[in-house]
């Protein structure tokens, strides 16, 4: 029976011994890896960060390009209000205001719509990177609504129609515009006007989504170290809990082990015993 008893003392002692080491060992490795887990989240946000910049980049580039555009707008309906009753005078102004269309306004809108395609191609990245972050568990990072750019992309294009047809317009029926009949340039002018205006209100809109969606990554990448350093503190306490629980159950094993009793007894009862 005592042998019995010595051989299940060393087993315990044994396993004590493991479960601390492991213990030990994984107090080390939650440090690891909270280390190298923390790198590699840090590293998908500020991924989805660059993109997210440099797609609020493409949004001021293309403000500050329509922003040009309603300049040169403004110009020639400046202009237009100079036409006179006389057909032959109006010709050298009408042909100004044309060769300014095409040579100033022209060149903003290819450039609005590059612009716009990069930008389409930045967002969709974006919301990729995004996507990919909120793929990993707790986390969560809200992605740009892509419609609002498509809406946007639509308008540049139907702006885009507007100045050919205002351009068609002035090469067509320079005759028929003379004062009192300026509304052939006046109207569509207008119209033009005013779809700049929505243009820029719809960027200012888009970009003020874009900048929260930028601080909720940012807010994202300054929390996750803190996260991770409260989840390994938590495992830490647990496990220097169980390790110091295996110390004691393997100092039982070695009591057991050498004769003496598992659990000591009192002063009193030892008196008593005696």
């Amino acid at each position: 029976m005592r042998t019995f008893k010595r051989v299940l003392a060393v087993i315990l002692m044994v396993v004590s011994i493991l479960a601390l080491l492991l213990s030990l060992a994984g107090i080390a490795g939650t440090w690891i890896v909270r280390g190298k887990l923390s790198t590699a989240l840090v590293g998908f946000i500020t991924n989805a960060e660059t993109m997210v910049t440099s797609a609020k980049q493409g949004l001021d580039q293309l403000d500050a390009t329509l922003t040009q555009a309603g300049d040169q707008v403004a110009a020639l309906e400046q202009g237009v209000q100079t036409l006179g009753t006389n057909v032959e005078e109006n010709k050298p102004l009408l042909t100004a205001l044309s060769d300014a269309l095409k040579s100033t306004l022209g060149p903003l809108l290819d450039k609005a719509r590059e612009l716009m395609t990069s930008l389409s191609e930045t967002v969709a990245a974006v919301n990729s990177a995004i996507e990919a972050v909120n793929a990993i568990p707790f986390l969560s990072a809200d992605i740009p609504e892509i419609t609002a750019l498509d809406t946007l992309s639509q308008e540049l294009e139907s702006f885009t129609s507007e100045v050919q047809n205002l351009v068609t317009a002035i090469d067509e029926k320079s005759s028929e515009i003379v004062n009192g009949v300026t509304s052939i340039l006046t109207t569509p002018l207008s119209k033009i006007s005013g779809a700049l205006d929505e243009m820029e209100a719809a960027i200012s809109a888009f970009s003020q989504q874009v900048g929260e969606v930028q601080q909720g990554l940012s807010n994202l990448e300054s929390a996750i170290p803190k996260w991770l350093t409260l989840g390994a503190v938590i495992l830490t306490v647990a496990l220097l809990w169980l390790a110091l629980s295996q110390a004691a159950v393997f100092v039982l094993g070695w009591r057991g082990f050498s004769g003496l009793d598992i659990l000591p007894r009192r002063e009193k009862e030892l008196k008593a015993a005696s």
